[in-house]
């Protein structure tokens, strides 16, 4: 009954416990409800810590019989013997009753006994909820021992079960006792139940933790039991063995039969989460916790999270989950505690802390003391009352705070206006003038605060520029205005305030209106309301526009106020920004009519007040300055007042009144200004120039400023008004600075005679040149130029002097539009004879093509005119260039055709020999055309024809025709040779007859395994003697018939008679041995029958042995999968399956065919043999290798159940792999630390490279504004000079413009240098370590490069300066020769390093390859763990090759390494000629200097030029010719230059630089995947194998 209360109980634990394992932590509802991990045994694969286990060293047991005088079965404990060794890993293993496996201690022999005993420790690793402790011995169980547990790491062990046959004795405990409700229920008890020595095996112990406790049944409410269970160590304490008494004769053989076994360790429970989770995990620290819920945290879930503490932590139970609830904070705080006595209080424990907002309370729900309350209820405010200026630091629930007085604000931190200096005492008043302050005074100072245009402590003066301090405006001062000559004025005395208006009491006093399109349309009067009115039929706005009396001068209106009376009949009125126009001085400003706060308008007259001024108050827009507002109204055009706002809409105005002011009595205009002026000004507002001054810009008017009178003693006066001189002396101009029209000279000496009249045709003018005083001609008539206008001009042709002939006048000159009109020389200047044809034209006016050229010259477009002949120089006869000028057909040699004789004619070729072309001659039979390649002469032939000219086969072909030739197909293996005889019939090899060779002859078979026909067996020379026999027979039977019948010789009866029976003698015997053979071939048949079903038989047992096969299979993949270490075993079996599988589908069994001719008996007969027997040997073989699969099968499965007995060797075979393999590791991460060295020292490379690049680009440019300040000073000395000097300043310019092209054109190489130099930048800052070697290269590369750059320039200076620096510039691109040779020098470098780099990516791949081999070696040991100690061995003495192997690898590595080394030091003479390249970069800087200086020199050539041009007393048509041919040739030598080549070539450098590094970037990348490979190949060797079922299920 007892049993079955107990087992009542753990089943009811159990189901519940179950019950709840399969509960999620919310119900359907998503309600929290009580959820538990699931049921484990929580011991499985845990390493169990023993105090003793045997084998250490080895020693022997005996197993225990029980009986006496029987001869025990000993055997060994070793700890090193993975077979007979017994730790403490096998108490919580898989549990097999087949394959039992046990831990197990030293025997009696060793002291193994009472008061000695052996701890087994169970580290749980987390709390579990424990629900049962099984122990099952391997021997007979123990007479005494303990369960303990804990409950914390390093906590004390509490005794769980006490297990003895001596209670009172061992343990000081009563024997089989009990607890009664009330007591103890975490007491131990002690029991003798499971003491006994029987059985000798297999006998278990089983301890429930909740068996015999009273509160059980009420698990979720008892804590004690809670703890009860709660445990996170087990320890079983073993005390003393159970024996038969016999181990006091202290026999050997009897102490080695007692010793402590056990076979499983199991321990049952769940995760310990307490309800609120129902799983376990790890976390990222490795440790197993719970998965919490239900707001709870922990690694029991244990305690609330941080924000979930309303109330106490409690364990769930099925009726309550007793999930942590959230605080009430009103979301002022996301922290709280638990507060045990707010909790007894109001029911809730959550005391918010850190309250956000400046709250306070439990709940955040107040303010803190000095705060309020937003009236919104939302935030605590701080109250912020000022300490000196409040009465109390509290404010009321508004926030307001009790203030001193004078004070305001609701803090009370400011004074109130008008009072300044807070204080103790409160605020002073301040003392500000009223017109000129603004907003009361400094709070702090008292200082008052001024108007924008005033200043003084107290705000009593005007600032410097202004006058007039006025209370009613706004910026106190008003600005000087005085024309912009003085910013000193005062109040004008004598001026009254005055009005000009207009009432409209007697008509519309010329106001009139204005429609948006500037039309003027006439107001509407009416003398009852006594005001005028607009009528808008549409949106389009109307304006009023005042009268005369309003325009004007207004200045002194400046300041004052504009007033109207204004109504609309409608209040649909769209107002815009332009409803009072103010117009005048080529200024416009516009103001709203709402703007300087007038009212909306409508139905009813209004008043409204605009202030004419600047003010930013009374915005008038655009924005203008003070100066330009009284500018405006000084020249004032025109006031607009919108009319209309709206769609058949009126507006009402009335009462216009503009103030201003005027001389005479009346109340005092203090805003009119008196001007101080300076010198040379006078007048009320300094608007007049004083006597001997004028205007300097007369179109400014008053606002010109005033300067003296110079008319350089040629007038006594000058116009004050104007400024103009009346000039005398036959001078001119504003000053009398020059001579009038048809005279020349300096009128600025001051003398009568300064001007002289000029020595010029009628119409003409002249000047001086300065620096020969000479008289030139200026205004030329039209054609003519030169000094007296004596010459043609440029373009123009004829004699106006008669110099060389009659006179004839200048002509333009005609050349057919041939000639380009920008260029100098095109014609000869006294014949008209066309000198500069263009477009490939010649003759007297470029009317013809030039030799060699073809077309029309007189077309109008140019690329109608004149194409080039292009002949061609081998199909041209002598070679010509020339052709006809009409048709441009070339003289062709023979043979060849086309305009330009460049191809042959059809069926000839060789163009190329120069002789004409030659005939193809193709072969009409072998060719498909009469063409061939006009190259080569190749025909195009038949199929399977060749030759030049196709006339003969190719290379095994047969039978030349028109179709083309056969191919001859010659059996490869009968035949001596592919090719055949005319008859397409083969030569073939001994044995093999037919036209192709591909049969045997008689006597002769095939044999598959021996190359050609072999001869048949001696047996079948008998059969073929017979048969040689029986023909020759026939032969002679077949003459003598012949003879017979011939009749040639005569026979008598008798001698016939004879013959005749001797004929039918040899045919009887003929008869005979044919039906001999007959027989014989029955009995073959016969026997081939026999095969045939020979051959059925073995066919159907391979049926058999397939169907074995496809089983085995099955077995192994079964095998496979229920054992995952002998994958590689099972594997090689399926491969044997494989071939099995194979060699059946190979096997091609064909049925002897009918019987053959008689004469091939023979053959066919050995056939059907050799046939017969090779099919018995395939299946023969077959049946073999099926029965090796299902061996090799069978092998696998038997190895599988001992696979883990080898584990513990192959292991530490493994590890001595592992630590190899990590040296290895070890050796490359050696290599890539050196690699980095090398990419670090090849960084230092670039960094100096890159410094000596800024040191050659800091070069000093060129200055060019010294020759433009020389050309705008010559420029400015010849602006008197006439015509010709003009159109001569014209040609130099032109030709400046036709160097400006070359000179942008090399800026866009330099620019495109520059983009090739940056990608070269970035390519080098990308450098790794293999770009060491490269990069020195690469620099020599960039120093090039700038040299060319350097070049550029000067070539750029000497396109500007006209080729007279050449000399400097040939310097330059001579260097480029020895830099070149720098390049190739760097580039063998870099192949050099290239090389070198490549040999270390071979040590690296060969290193790969070793590692890939370890990788499979150590894989095969895996596989073959559960080999037999042999193969164990074996993988033994690979793994030794291995590190043989490994060992060279590393020799190799440093060999590598030293190369690398080896390379540095050819990196270090690199830099050395990088050394070199910097050299030659500061010569090309001299060279650059050089350069500037030669510009100097052209600018000094120039000036010469220049100054030469004045003494030109004839233009010299050769001199201009010779310079034209000079820059022509400048041109071309600059083109010559092949700048873009050397360009490109630098280009292409840059590329196979780039091209370098990318490789040297790819054998990097190579090396790290190796590197990572090798790390790979050490994760993926397994520690060790383990079996990872869940509880004990297999």
């Amino acid at each position: 009954m007892l049993n079955l209360i107990r087992a009542l109980v753990a089943w009811s634990w159990l189901v519940v416990c179950v019950r709840a394992g399969m509960d999620e932590c919310t119900d359907d509802r998503g309600s929290p409800q009580r959820c538990m991990p699931e049921f484990v045994n929580a011991a499985f694969n845990v390493t169990v810590v023993s105090t003793n286990t045997c084998g250490s060293p080895p020693e022997e047991y005996c197993v225990q019989t029980g009986a006496t005088g029987v001869t025990k079965s000993c055997h060994i404990c070793d700890a090193r013997d993975p077979r007979n060794h017994h730790s403490a890993v096998y108490l919580t293993d898989y549990n097999n009753q087949q394959d039992t496996t046990w831990w197990q201690s030293q025997t009696m022999l060793a002291g193994i006994q009472y008061p000695s005993s052996i701890n087994l420790t169970l580290h749980l690793g987390k709390s579990f909820d424990i629900t049962y402790v099984r122990l099952k011995f391997h021997t007979s169980r123990p007479e005494s021992f303990v369960i303990y547990k804990r409950t914390r790491e390093g906590g004390p062990w509490v005794p769980y079960q006490y297990y003895s046959g001596s209670c009172e004795k061992t343990y000081q405990k009563a024997g089989r006792g009990f607890i009664r409700t009330g007591e103890d229920e975490q007491q131990a008890l002690c029991t003798d139940e499971f003491s006994d020595i029987s059985p000798l095996t297999g006998g278990n112990v089983a301890f429930s933790t909740l068996e015999g406790r009273p509160s059980a049944y009420n698990f979720d409410n008892s804590p004690v039991l809670q703890d009860w269970v709660t445990a996170t160590d087990i320890r079983v304490t073993l005390n003393r063995l159970n024996t038969f008494g016999d181990e006091v004769f202290n026999d050997p053989k009897v102490l080695k039969s007692y010793y402590y076994a056990i076979s499983d360790f199991a321990v049952g429970g769940r995760c310990k989460c307490n309800g609120h989770a129902s799983e376990c995990a790890k976390n990222d620290r490795g440790r197993l916790v719970c998965n919490c819920k239900h707001n709870t945290e922990g690694d029991d879930c244990n305690v609330c999270k941080a924000f979930y503490n309303n109330r106490p932590w409690r364990r769930a139970t099925a009726d309550n989950p007793n999930e942590c609830l959230p605080c009430d904070c009103n979301g002022k705080s996301s922290e709280c505690y638990f507060d045990a006595e707010l909790y007894r209080a109001t029911g809730h424990g959550g005391h918010c802390r850190n309250c956000a907002d400046n709250t306070d309370g439990p709940n955040c729900e107040r303010c803190l003391d000095y705060f309020y309350r937003e009236q919104s209820g939302g935030r605590c405010r701080p109250c912020g009352c000022n300490g000196v200026g409040s009465e109390s630091p509290q404010c009321d629930n508004r926030g307001v705070c009790a203030c001193k007085p004078g004070v305001t604000g609701e803090k009370c931190d400011r004074c109130q206006p008008g009072y300044h200096s807070l204080t103790e005492a409160g605020c002073r008043p301040c003392s500000c003038s009223p017109s000129g302050s603004a907003q009361g005074c400094d709070v702090n100072t008292g200082k008052c605060r001024c108007k924008d245009n005033v200043e003084g402590f107290n705000c009593d003066r005007c600032k410097l520029g202004y006058f007039n301090l006025d209370p009613n405006n706004a910026q106190g001062c008003t600005p000087c205005f005085c024309f912009q000559h003085s910013s000193v004025c005062d109040v004008a005395e004598g001026f009254s305030v005055h009005a000009v208006s207009s009432s409209f009491s007697r008509d519309d006093e010329q106001w009139t209106g204005q429609q948006r399109d500037g039309s003027s349309v006439s107001v509407q009067w009416s003398p009852t309301g006594q005001e005028v009115s607009l009528i808008s039929e549409d949106y389009f706005p109307m304006y009023f526009v005042a009268p005369d009396s309003f325009l004007g001068n207004q200045m002194l209106s400046y300041g004052q106020n504009l007033t109207l009376n204004f109504r609309v009949d409608r209040r649909d009125t769209r107002l815009s920004a332009e409803d009072l126009v103010l117009e005048g001085a080529s200024l416009r400003v516009a103001v709203p009519l709402i703007a300087q706060g007038n009212a909306y308008p409508d139905e009813n007259m209004q008043t409204y007040v605009f202030r004419l001024h600047d003010s930013t108050d009374h915005p008038w827009r655009p924005t203008i300055s003070h100066s330009d507002f009284q500018k405006l109204l000084h020249n004032l055009t025109a006031i607009k007042i919108r009319g209309t706002y709206s769609e058949r809409s009126a507006g009402y105005l009335d009462d216009v009144s503009l103030v201003t002011a005027r001389r005479g009595p009346g109340v005092p205009a203090r805003w009119v200004e008196r001007c101080t002026c300076p010198q040379g000004y006078q007048g009320q507002h300094c608007e007049q120039c004083m006597l001997g001054y004028r205007r300097a810009r007369q179109e400014l008017g008053s606002f010109s400023p005033c300067e003296p009178c110079n008319c350089h003693g040629h007038s006594d006066a000058c116009d004050p008004g104007t400024g103009a001189c009346d000039c005398q002396d036959d001078t001119a101009g504003l000053s009398c600075e020059r001579c009038k029209d048809g005279f020349y000279g300096d009128a600025t000496k001051g003398t009568p005679s300064d001007c002289e009249p000029c020595p010029c045709p009628a119409g003409a003018t002249c000047a001086v040149v300065l620096t020969t005083r000479e008289v030139v001609c200026t205004n030329c008539p039209t054609g003519t130029t030169g000094k007296r206008c004596e010459l043609c001009d440029d373009g123009f042709f004829g004699d106006p002097l008669g110099q060389s002939g009659p006179a004839r006048a200048c002509r333009a000159c005609k050349c057919s539009d041939n000639i380009d009109p920008n260029a100098v020389g095109n014609c000869d200047r006294e014949t008209g004879e066309c000198l500069k044809c263009i477009y490939n034209t010649a003759g007297f006016f470029c009317d013809r093509c030039k030799e060699g050229f073809y077309g029309n010259a007189l077309s109008a477009n140019p690329d109608d005119k004149c194409k080039p002949c292009s002949c061609s120089p081998f199909g041209t006869a002598d070679r010509q260039t020339g052709c006809s000028q009409v048709t441009g057909q070339c003289r062709c040699l023979p043979n060849v055709a086309e305009r330009d004789c460049g191809a042959c004619e059809p069926g000839f070729f060789n163009l190329q020999s120069g002789d004409g072309c030659e005939r193809c001659n193709c072969n009409p039979i072998g060719s498909t055309s009469g063409q061939c390649d006009i190259t080569g002469g190749q025909c195009e032939c038949q199929p399977g024809v060749a030759g030049l000219q196709c006339q003969r086969c190719e290379v095994n072909f047969f039978g030349f025709s028109s179709s083309g030739c056969k191919p001859c197909d010659c059996d490869p293996e009968g035949s001596q040779s592919g090719q055949c005889k005319e008859d397409g019939r083969c030569a073939c090899r001994p044995g093999f007859v037919g036209a192709r060779c591909d049969m045997c002859e008689e006597n002769f078979f095939y044999n598959r395994s021996t190359p050609g026909c072999q001869q048949c067996p001696s047996c079948y020379s008998l059969v073929r003697d017979k048969v040689n026999q029986q023909r020759q027979k026939l032969h002679e039977l077949q003459t003598l018939m012949d003879d017979l019948s011939s009749g040639q010789d005569a026979v008598g009866d008798e001698a016939f008679e004879d013959r005749l029976k001797e004929a039918e003698r040899a045919i009887m015997e003929l008869l005979e041995e044919a039906q001999a053979s007959k027989d014989v071939d029955r009995g073959l048949l016969e026997r081939l029958n026999a095969i045939n079903n020979t051959l059925t038989t073995q066919w159907n047992r391979l049926q058999s042995i397939r169907d074995t096969v496809d089983d085995t299979g099955a077995q192994a993949d079964r095998a496979r999968h229920r054992v995952r270490d002998a994958e590689g075993l099972i594997g090689r079996a399926r491969l044997e399956l494989d071939k099995a599988k194979d060699a059946i589908r190979k096997v091609d069994i064909k049925p002897p065919t009918g019987t053959g001719d008689p004469n091939n008996m023979t053959l066919l007969a050995e056939e059907a043999r050799t046939l017969a027997e090779k099919h018995k040997m395939d299946a023969d073989q077959i049946e073999k290798i099926a029965k090796d699969a299902n061996d090799t099968s069978t092998k696998a499965y038997n190895l599988l159940l001992k696979t883990l007995d080898g584990e513990g060797k192959t292991s530490r075979e493994i590890e001595e792999l592992n630590r190899k393999y990590n040296e290895a590791k070890e050796l490359a991460k050696n290599l890539e630390k050196r690699a980095d060295e090398v990419q670090a020292e090849a960084e230092d490379a670039g960094d100096k490279a890159l410094k000596i690049f800024a040191n050659l680009t800091s070069l000093p440019p060129v200055d060019t504004r010294a020759l433009e300040d020389e050309a705008s000073k010559i420029k400015k000395e010849a602006s008197d000079l006439d015509k010709l000097i003009d159109k001569t300043e014209k040609e130099y310019s032109d030709l400046r413009d036709d160097l400006k092209a070359k000179e942008q054109e090399v800026r866009k190489l330099l620019e495109k240098g520059k983009s090739e130099q940056q990608t070269a930048d970035q390519l080098l800052a990308r450098a790794d370590a293999a770009k060491a070697m490269a990069e020195d290269a690469a620099k020599k590369g960039q120093s090039t490069f700038r040299e060319a750059e350097s070049i550029l320039d000067d070539l750029r200076d000497f396109d500007r300066r006209v080729n007279d620096n050449k000399t400097a510039a040939e310097d330059a691109l001579r260097k480029i020769p020895a830099i070149n040779a720098t390049i190739a020098s760097a580039n063998e470098k870099t192949r050099q390093a290239e090389a070198a780099l490549g040999n270390a990516a071979a040590d690296a791949r060969e290193a790969k390859s070793k590692a890939e081999e370890a990788e499979r070696i150590a894989s095969n040991v895996q596989k073959g763990s559960a080999k037999t100690k042999e193969d164990a061995e074996k993988a033994f003495q690979d793994t030794t090759k291995l590190d043989d192997e490994v060992n060279s690898m590393m020799d190799q590595l440093s060999a590598a390494e030293r190369e690398l080394a080896r390379k540095k030091g050819e990196v270090d003479q690199d830099m050395m000629m990088a050394g070199m390249a910097s050299d030659n970069a500061k010569q090309a800087e001299d060279n650059a200097r050089k350069a500037k200086s030669a510009v100097k020199t052209v600018l000094g050539t120039i000036t010469a030029l220049l100054d030469q041009l004045g003494h030109i007393d004839k233009v010299d048509l050769s001199k201009l010719n010779q310079i034209d041919e000079s820059l022509k040739s400048a041109k071309g030598k600059m083109a010559n230059g092949d700048l873009d080549r050397k360009l490109a070539e630098l280009n292409d450098v840059a590329r196979t630089q780039e091209d370098m590094i990318n490789d040297y970037d790819r054998q990097i990348h190579e090396i790290r995947a190796d590197i990572v490979n090798l790390n790979d190949i050490k994760n993926t060797l397994p520690d060790g194998c383990f079996n990872t079922p869940s509880i004990e299920t297999p």
